[in-house]
């Protein structure tokens, strides 16, 4: 008599669902992150003082390097188009906050202008600076 042997089943089962879920989560993260990229070309040497507050960060930026070129959000932008394009990006928003970071080694005849055209087009300037424990 022959005894019908059971055959043996291989199939290993992968769950594939988590793998979307892990996927999607990884977007987020690159998503989240790639917001703070937008400037990391420039190099920037902030000014450094005992009594600086700390803010919370604000969604839009401008910087002025060394040269005195000015960077909107990390793209370069002529003085003359600056008040147009924060009133643009400020339209909308409920918080009119601008970080403007500025090269310490900048002059205030190079950098007067841009503080100008910001209070014109409504913003609250907020200068962005390192504390020190002086």
């Amino acid at each position: 008599m022959k005894i019908a042997r059971k055959k043996k089943n291989n199939f290993i089962m992968v769950p594939v669902a988590s793998m979307g879920d892990i996927a999607f989560l990884l977007i987020i993260f690159f998503m989240l992150t790639s917001n703070f990229m937008k400037e990391s070309k420039l190099k920037l040497e902030e000014p450094q003082a005992p009594d600086i507050q700390e803010l919370k960060d604000s969604q839009l930026s401008v910087s002025v390097d060394e040269d005195g070129n000015i960077y909107l959000q990390g793209a370069e932008i002529n003085v003359d188009n600056l008040k147009s394009e924060v009133e643009a990006y400020l339209s909308n928003k409920d918080d009119k906050t601008v970080m403007l970071k500025i090269d310490k080694k900048l002059k205030q005849e190079q950098f007067g202008d841009i503080f100008i055209e910001l209070s014109k087009s409504g913003a609250e300037i907020a200068l962005v600076g390192i504390k020190t424990n002086e």
